[in-house]
């Protein structure tokens, strides 16, 4: 509830504010929904119109505007905050399920929270984070005794996912590893009848994931697809959050203080960890060093395992008056109190108040792309006062996402799906906004006659010194400009 409560009343307009690609899966999703059909060639570009598209996240974008339809961007926020408290939730539900007390698991949880606070964007990727946090727990719970039937419901769980987000990936990596340790258990004892039923199990469950991959719009293509833009260094470069984490970075320092907090932990613990446990750590932990988008993936993998170590060596205190040992009775002793409350239903009474709370008028309004980042206002002066599109458009690289959502009429010169768009193209869009040798010619030869980018930007400052171009409006975030003789660049 407190992720929740924070989404829609703390992070809020921020939710919309420096990330476009919201505006692209709302809009992709409005055309499925208008149309009753996948699109498979690129519809919303004019320099890759007609282009083969994968739809691989198709099912996200028709709940995104789905959510949208029903209750505009307020309606987007609820369900990314739905998406963002469930991650917290299972995880928090992981925790206890290792037999933590409820402080002790309270206090992991809002370590998560903080975790996949770092990446929280109403974006289909919050369905991968949801769950690989669904996939653990279900795993763990599994590797503690519970039914081997449980795994029956991933492979149903895959089928949407595949169909969600190409994260699906992870799904198959926690699979594989907890397969893998089931295997290993069972060739080092060689006489555990439970540890081979677990590993055929889980190999078999493995294998009926990769199965139900396959049912998706794209069939097999989708795989490709996926994997193959990881081998694309310059557009992974390209963008922002493909980066390795900035430690200056507020919410970022909280997972500089987790990696500290499992350094001390398990140096002390040293031959009581499990190695299942501790290889998640270190290969999920790569992942987030290599990328910040992924350390929230790291936060519902990882924490619950920190969870626990934390908690043996809180139990391994020493005499039974050290503070650690103290602690320990205390969060027991709360442990009774809190098992006596009502938990589910004063939760959903608490998602339903806020949820109400959320859609009144004078909040819902408050959700709504930041004028100070995209051209809010230049596009709403443009249609306002009849301006007809003289041909293609040049539009900021952030941008495109907004103008997909805004003005569904004018097709986008690129926005942020650059798994699509490819190389050659983000290349021309880098060369025609900082004036590389030739950008002229690129213009020219894409048709574009109006062009719609920041008034500071180095493309900006270069039409306005030429005389076939003239300036059609401006404001502090965008710059309109026009040819004066279209056709002629």
């Amino acid at each position: 509830m407190l992720a929740y409560a924070f989404t829609l009343f703390l992070r809020k307009g921020g939710l919309f504010a420096g990330d476009g690609d919201p505006g692209r899966h709302i809009r992709v999703g409005r055309f499925i929904i208008e149309n009753r059909a996948i699109p498979r060639v690129d519809v919303f570009s004019h320099t890759m119109q007609g282009r083969e598209f994968i739809p691989f996240e198709w099912l996200s974008e028709v709940l995104f505007a789905a959510a949208d339809t029903a209750a505009g961007l307020a309606g987007v926020a609820i369900l990314t905050g739905f998406l963002f408290a469930a991650g917290v939730g299972l995880v928090y539900q992981a925790i206890r399920r290792f037999g933590i007390p409820a402080p002790v698991a309270f206090g992991f949880g809002v370590l998560t929270f903080l975790l996949q606070a770092v990446h929280l964007h109403p974006r289909p990727h919050m369905f991968t984070t949801a769950l690989v946090a669904l996939f653990s727990l279900i795993l763990l719970e599994v590797r503690r005794g519970g039914s081997r039937k449980l795994l029956l419901a991933l492979p149903v769980l895959m089928v949407a996912w595949v169909n969600l987000h190409g994260g699906f990936l992870v799904g198959f990596i926690l699979l594989g590893i907890f397969a893998t340790d089931a295997l290993a258990r069972w060739m080092r004892t060689r006489t555990s009848s439970d540890a081979r039923e677990l590993a055929f199990w889980l190999f078999g469950t493995l294998g009926l994931c990769l199965l139900s991959s396959l049912l998706n719009p794209a069939g097999w293509a989708l795989w490709p697809h996926t994997t193959g833009y990881l081998g694309e260094t310059y557009l992974v470069d390209f963008t922002q959050e493909y980066k390795s984490p900035d430690f200056h970075d507020t919410l970022i320092k909280s997972f500089l203080a987790t990696l500290t907090l499992g350094t001390i932990v398990l140096a002390l613990l040293r031959s009581r960890v499990d190695f299942l446990g501790l290889f998640l750590w270190v290969l999920f932990a790569a992942f987030a060093l290599h990328s910040a988008r992924n350390i929230p993936l790291f936060g519902v993998v990882c924490v619950p395992w920190l969870a626990v170590w934390t908690s043996d060596l809180l139990k391994s205190g020493g005499e039974s008056d050290s503070i650690s040992a103290r602690f320990w009775t205390w969060s027991k002793a709360i442990q009774r109190v809190e098992s006596t409350l009502p938990g589910w239903p004063l939760v959903l009474v608490g998602l339903v108040l806020l949820t109400g709370a959320a859609l009144r008028e004078a909040e819902s309004g408050t959700y709504a792309f930041a004028e100070d980042v995209f051209p809010v206002a230049a596009v709403e002066h443009l249609q306002e006062t009849g301006f007809v599109p003289p041909g293609p458009v040049y539009n900021e690289f952030i941008w495109g996402g907004y103008l997909l959502y805004a003005w569904e009429e004018v097709p986008v010169f690129i926005d942020g799906q650059t798994d699509f768009y490819g190389e050659e193209l983000t290349r021309e869009y880098r060369d025609i906004r900082f004036i590389q040798p030739g950008w002229r010619e690129s213009l020219a030869r894409r048709g574009v006659e109006w062009v719609l980018v920041p008034p500071d930007s180095p493309l900006a400052s270069a039409l306005a010194l030429l005389e076939d171009w003239e300036l059609s409006y401006s404001d502090e975030t965008a710059a309109v400009y026009v040819s004066v003789e279209p056709g002629s660049l």
